[in-house]
């Protein structure tokens, strides 16, 4: 796989898996960790969480890809 296509498609399942680590963690009660009426520290919290899993979530999937390919093509 060239890098520009693992890069691509890397770019792509994060921009799929972002939202829906977004959504599920918005159905969290995370508002008993925060100070009554701190809703933007909640919103920032949500959002660097969100981007962390789907960071790590992507580049598992990518890991999987890549040694997929390389099995298969020896």
């Amino acid at each position: 796989m060239e890098a520009w296509h693992a890069a691509l498609i890397e770019l792509l399942l994060f921009f799929i898996v972002f939202p829906l680590t977004f959504k599920a963690l918005m159905s969290l009660d995370i508002g008993k960790m925060f100070q009554k009426g701190a809703i933007w520290q909640m919103q920032i919290t949500v959002i660097f969480i969100s981007i962390a899993l789907s960071y790590l979530v992507t580049r598992g999937v990518m890991n999987l890809i890549e040694l997929s390919t390389k099995l298969l093509s020896n």
